[in-house]
């Protein structure tokens, strides 16, 4: 009976679950907004320890942060919960067997909404890019296509040079304009920022740009139009470019040096 029991209020607790995950999940944003309503901390960092365990607090709720777990979770619930568990309370309101099999379901039911938001994100990308490559080839006699396995990428050339082709591992001397493919925005550029940026060709670049160089001769300059798949992928980078984002690249190439 016992038994039946708990595993009945387990039943009741993870049906819960799913249908506040369900219910977020529906949204169709992610707000990166957030508002800071706590007083700034007082506290000083005098050790490794206190780094460390400061770095740790600060790094689970990153992990929490954000609009699913915004919304399943209250937030003052769950920090209680871990202060008391923490400091060795003996009373918990569930027990650890219950506490785990909710916890890993309310974890596997998130990444199945992140997974098929990915999913949608990519077809949708995936639509819209393949638009505007078409349309690009239609509009621009000047357009050149480069395969690239299962994808390709466009370039254009907006000024021949006449010096030696780049190489594979080979360190140059490049100035460059990164823009979003799809709308046109500015991401970064070398001009008016920093010098221009001396590399070496695939360390690291993403796949597109590292055979987009090997196109290139010195003194040239290039337009590239990569799609996603070859560029920052799924993942996107940092702050500056989100998920499943096509870009331009605008790059100058100034100077090869020998091996």
């Amino acid at each position: 009976m016992a038994k039946a029991l708990k595993d009945l209020r387990t039943s009741v607790l993870i049906a819960t679950i799913a249908f506040a995950f369900a219910s977020c999940g529906n949204t169709n944003t992610i707000s990166d907004i957030r508002i800071d309503t706590a007083q700034a901390p007082s506290t000083e960092l005098k050790s490794i320890k206190d780094s460390l365990s400061w770095a740790y607090g600060q790094y689970l709720a990153v992990a929490l942060q954000g609009e699913y777990f915004d919304t399943v979770f209250n937030h003052d619930l769950v920090l209680e919960a871990f202060t008391y568990t923490l400091k060795g309370g003996q009373h918990n309101l569930l027990d650890n067997d219950i506490a785990r099999d909710i916890a890993q379901y309310a974890n596997m039911q998130y990444a199945a909404i992140m997974q098929h938001r990915a999913k949608n994100m990519a077809v949708s990308a995936d639509s819209l890019q393949r638009l505007y490559f078409a349309n690009l080839e239609k509009t621009n006699p000047q357009i050149k296509k480069h395969q690239m396995g299962d994808y390709a990428f466009y370039y254009e050339v907006v000024k021949a040079g006449h010096g030696p082709k780049a190489e594979y591992a080979q360190r140059i001397q490049f100035d460059y304009k990164s823009f979003n493919l799809l709308s046109g925005q500015p991401i970064d550029q070398t001009y008016g920022n920093r010098e221009p940026i001396v590399h070496v060709v695939g360390s690291p670049m993403f796949p597109g740009l590292i055979e987009a160089f090997q196109l290139m001769n010195a003194g040239s300059i290039y337009r590239f139009y990569f799609p996603y798949q070859l560029a920052f992928g799924a993942e996107g980078a940092d702050n500056l470019i989100p998920p499943f984002t096509p870009v331009i690249y605008e790059i100058e190439l100034h100077e090869l040096y020998e091996y």
